[in-house]
């Protein structure tokens, strides 16, 4: 390898790990205007996290990162309490947080929802199917355990979680 091209290298690699301005601190970024302080610092922190998460090394282990009760674990769980209802919306969801990594549709998360549905009786609350449903997908461990939100005609109607138990 030629010193240049190690220079080059060097550099790419710098400019790809190097701390980019989070979605929810732009203060341009008129969807996240109006939500509440406590949730900006959630927005900003996932955004850090999820950074940190995509130029971690496959085989590598951080804590925060991968632990159930670490810091993106429960990062994403307080969004989904915080942004997982009406009145928001997917607009505001991928405008704050970025997009999601995945969308699916009904037929695609039907393999996912059983944890969901289970938790959803456990309130006396029932699973009410729709077919207009989309799915706003934000990996938490890869694409075995997530968090999503659930998106009826550009509203959020609720977010729920699949674990894969490993």
């Amino acid at each position: 390898m030629s010193a240049l091209t190690w220079l080059l290298a060097s550099i790419l690699a710098w400019m790809a790990m190097a701390p980019r301005p989070c979605a929810g601190s732009n203060e341009s970024n008129s969807e996240c205007q109006g939500l509440d302080k406590k949730v900006v610092a959630l927005i900003n922190q996932y955004t850090e996290l999820r950074e940190r998460r995509r130029h971690l090394p496959e085989a590598a282990y951080d804590k925060d990162l991968r632990d159930y009760g670490g810091k993106l674990h429960s990062v994403l769980q307080s969004l989904g309490t915080e942004l997982g209802h009406p009145p928001y919306t997917k607009k505001i969801i991928v405008g704050c947080l970025g997009e999601p990594d995945a969308i699916w549709n009904n037929g695609q998360m039907a393999p996912y929802l059983g944890i969901y549905e289970r938790e959803l009786r456990k309130t006396g609350r029932e699973p009410k199917a729709k077919r207009d449903r989309e799915y706003l997908v934000y990996h938490w461990r890869g694409g075995h355990d997530f968090m999503f939100f659930i998106n009826e005609g550009g509203l959020i109607v609720d977010h729920g979680w699949w674990f894969a138990y490993e």
